[in-house]
Parts: structure tokens; C-alpha cells; sequence
């Protein structure tokens, strides 16, 4: 009796060291959790990847989709202001090199109205020339002394970035942006190719950009001005929030190096009072067409604003006269 116990010991130990003759329970055990282990490890990968970059490609060419969280809801006083904010917003080319947008927002704290154009590039300004040319002669800047000589306004600030430092900067709010596009739209540039189909739907940063460039909406040149300023319209109504509104200077100093601005971080802390009341109020919308005419073609056409279009502006982006 002790041989043929001795015997069957020794079995079981030759059976779990010899692989023909298989695996006892405990060692399929050991291989399953391994097995478990690995799948959960790929598993947290790939959905780390998901949420940071947006895809596997997108993490080698050095694209992020992480967004920054919110701020915690603390209990912020809204005070009441007044008065006007002026802003000039440029989207240019990779390269610096070439004007691709530029708009206008006039913020009347006073009424509790803000307005938005997307302006022509080839304006012909008092000085008599367009504002691509303005802008090759001396940046955003030139662009902005333009501007108000032509309106007779003054902006408060501006902001400028290429199309990634926009989708970068956009990137720390959050993923997308819905917008109600008009028409069916299929267009190619010697870099991407944009496919969408007409309604209301969310897109990616990337994509809302490149968008920014189309000029070929139906109803005109006109419609295409008016549909850009549409396309901000939708981002400022989406991102224009409170919630979004940060109060570390550190944060805000971090989110601007993705553009070019004269709003320092010092100005940012002595602004927070109007940009919570601008963040947490309701303020009516509107989209201004450009008045006037174009002329010329190719890369001699030039658009002049009308004595009216002059006027339309110049009333929006200034206070109105106290009534006495």
C-alpha cells in the first residue's frame, strides 16, 4: 500500500512539470489570471490613449484631445458692470505667414448685447489697402490699427494663433462644439478633406476650425461671412460659461501659450469681475453681414464697406449715448 501511494505522488508531481502530459487544475488557474491581467492592462491602455489623444494615431504625431476639468462650482459673487469690451480674433496659416480669419466681438456690458462679423480679407482699409496686406506688413497688430481707423472704435484686446494653436487652446474646454451647418459640404485643400452633411451636430475641434476656412456656402460671398460668424456665434454660446471660468492666473497663463495676445495674466486677475459677468449672463447674440461691395478678382479683389456697413459697425461696438 505505501509503494503504490509513494507512486501516484510522484504522477501528479511528473504531471504538472511535463507538458504532454498536460496542466493540472492550479496551473490553469495561474494562466487564466495572467491571461485576465493582460487583457485588463491593454484594456486600460487603449482607453487611456482614447481619452488623451483621441486615437492611436493621433498619440504618434503628437495630436491630445485631454481637456482640462472644470472648475469646482465655489460660489463666485457676480457683481454688475458696465461699459464695452472689444475684441479682435485672427486665424492664421501654420506658418504665420498668411491670414486665413479675422473677427470682431463687441461685448456691451451695459446693454447686455454682444454682436460678431467676420470681416472680409480683402478689405480695403482708409489707408488703401487690404487687410492680407496689412497683415504681411506688420501682424495682427496692423490689423488692428486698421480696423479702428476704419470704424472709429477701439479694441480692448487681441488674439491671434494658427489653426492648431486654436484647436489646442479650444482642446482645454472640451472635445467638441455643435454647430447647425446649412448645406451638404464636401471640399479638399492641398491638407485635409472636410465631409459633412447639412443639421445640427458635434464637432471635433479639428474639424470646426478647418471649417472656418470654407468659402463657398451657398447664397454667396456675403453668406459665407455670415456663416463664419455663425460658426463663433456657436462656440461662444457654448463656451461662454461660467463654469469655464478659471481664477488661477497660473491655469489662464497655461491656456494662453497656445496663442499670441497683448491680455497678460495681470490683466486677466484685474478683469475677473467682467469676465464673470460676461461668463454668467445672458447676453442677446448678433451676427452682423458685412455691407458693401466686392470688386476685382484673384488676388487683386478688394471689399469696400458702404457708408452703412461704416455706420452699422461703428454703432455696435460702441456705448450708446446715455439718454438724458
Amino acid at each position: 500500500m505505501k509503494k503504490n501511494k509513494n507512486k501516484n505522488k510522484r504522477s501528479v508531481s511528473t504531471n504538472f512539470n511535463d507538458p504532454q502530459k498536460g496542466f493540472d487544475s492550479t496551473s490553469k488557474r495561474i494562466v487564466f489570471s495572467l491571461l485576465i491581467v493582460i487583457v485588463v492592462v491593454m484594456l486600460g491602455t487603449y482607453v487611456y490613449i482614447d481619452y488623451k489623444y483621441g486615437s492611436f494615431t493621433n498619440m504618434f504625431i503628437g495630436e491630445t484631445t485631454e481637456t482640462t476639468t472644470e472648475e469646482p462650482s465655489e460660489k463666485i459673487e457676480i457683481k454688475e458692470m458696465e461699459g464695452k469690451r472689444n475684441l479682435l480674433i485672427a486665424v492664421t496659416s501654420p506658418g504665420e505667414s498668411e491670414l486665413y480669419n479675422v473677427f470682431m466681438v463687441g461685448i456691451n456690458m451695459t446693454e447686455r448685447k454682444s454682436t460678431l462679423i467676420s470681416v472680409p480679407l480683402q478689405t480695403k482699409d482708409s489707408g488703401g489697402k487690404t487687410l492680407q496686406e496689412e497683415f504681411k506688413l506688420g501682424g495682427v497688430t496692423q490689423i488692428e490699427y486698421s480696423l479702428e481707423r476704419l470704424f472709429d472704435i477701439d479694441f480692448d484686446r487681441y488674439f491671434c494663433a494658427t489653426q492648431n494653436g486654436y484647436k489646442f487652446l479650444l482642446t482645454e474646454f472640451g472635445k467638441t462644439v455643435q454647430v447647425d451647418i446649412a448645406q451638404d459640404l464636401q471640399f479638399s485643400t492641398t491638407n485635409y478633406t472636410v465631409s459633412l452633411k447639412a443639421g445640427k451636430q458635434d464637432l471635433p475641434f479639428d474639424t470646426f476650425v478647418k471649417l472656418l476656412l470654407f468659402d463657398e456656402w451657398q447664397g454667396g460671398k456675403e453668406a459665407t461671412y455670415t456663416m463664419q460668424a455663425q460658426l463663433l456665434k456657436s462656440l461662444y454660446e457654448q463656451y461662454c460659461k461660467q463654469k469655464y471660468v478659471t481664477r488661477d492666473p497660473d491655469k489662464f497663463t497655461y491656456k494662453m501659450t497656445y496663442i499670441d495676445s497683448n491680455f497678460s495674466s495681470e490683466d486677466y486677475v484685474n478683469e475677473l469681475d467682467a469676465i464673470e459677468f460676461i461668463a454668467a449672463t445672458d447676453f442677446k447674440l448678433a451676427v452682423l453681414t458685412p455691407q458693401g461691395s466686392f470688386s476685382g478678382s484673384g488676388d487683386k479683389e478688394i471689399f469696400t464697406f458702404s457708408k452703412k456697413g461704416i455706420a452699422a459697425i461703428h454703432s455696435a461696438f460702441t456705448l450708446a449715448p446715455v439718454q438724458e
